[in-house]
């Protein structure tokens, strides 16, 4: 049935991409559309075994669209996951169900956990199932959300600050020497009292960065707009 891959970008905002999924005993296979046929090749598989897990995370609302999610992980390396959604609770209910039972059941191969990323089998180029070109379905392909690549490098005020770890991009071609900065905090008030604060320093409200202290990220309502909570340096305030 139809599921939603829920992504996320560099700079943290999630999205969704609709995939059409077929689990088999304990194969998953994913497709951009309903496929033709058994032999039709998918867009990714992942081989379910005793290793994985399923985590209902309940409903949460992205880009103005309700989400029913759910994450398949990986027990021997919880950075390799999942992240999946369902129009409906009912469909995740029964999409957690069918995962769980696959995983109890266990691949025919497969002895217990090994310390292996949760693999999966690029098919593309062959119509073989047992195709063994072993990849990780969270680094190699693009319709799912992939272990953010940030790391710590200061805290300041209660804002924790991060940047980009990685130095090349897929491709093995270097990145600029400006990697993405990533800043997570607390705001302590409303979104309505924050607002309202901002509006009243009028034109002056071009000159934030250099006073910013704290934000984070509320609600993704579409793909440019976000409401956020952010907190400012009080030595630059007007009063």
């Amino acid at each position: 049935g139809w599921l939603y891959l829920i992504r996320c970008n560099r700079f943290g905002l999630q999205f969704s991409r609709k995939r059409y999924f077929v689990l088999d005993h304990h194969l998953l296979r994913s497709f951009k559309s309903v496929p033709n046929s058994d032999d039709q090749d998918p867009v990714r598989s992942a081989i379910m075994d005793s290793c994985i897990r399923v985590m209902d995370n309940g409903r949460e609302s992205i880009n103005r669209k309700v989400f029913f999610i759910f994450t398949l992980y990986n027990t021997s390396n919880h950075n390799d996951r999942l992240k999946l959604g369902a129009s409906r609770p009912e469909e995740a209910a029964r999409w957690i169900q069918c995962f769980h039972e696959a995983s109890l059941k266990g691949a025919p191969e497969d002895i217990g956990c090994s310390k292996r990323k949760w693999q999966s089998y690029s098919l593309s180029g062959s119509s073989s199932r047992n195709h063994q070109n072993s990849i990780d379905w969270t680094l190699s392909s693009s319709d799912v959300i992939a272990p953010s690549p940030w790391t710590i490098f200061g805290c300041q005020n209660g804002l924790r600050l991060f940047k980009e770890a990685k130095d090349r991009d897929s491709g093995g071609k270097k990145r600029d020497d400006h990697p993405a900065i990533m800043a997570v905090g607390v705001v302590d008030g409303t979104s309505e009292a924050i607002f309202q604060t901002l509006m009243a320093l009028g034109p002056s409200r071009s000159e934030w960065d250099f006073c910013f202290s704290k934000g984070s990220v509320v609600e993704h309502l579409d793909g440019h707009t976000d409401i956020i909570h952010k907190q400012l340096y009080s030595d630059w305030l007007p009063w």
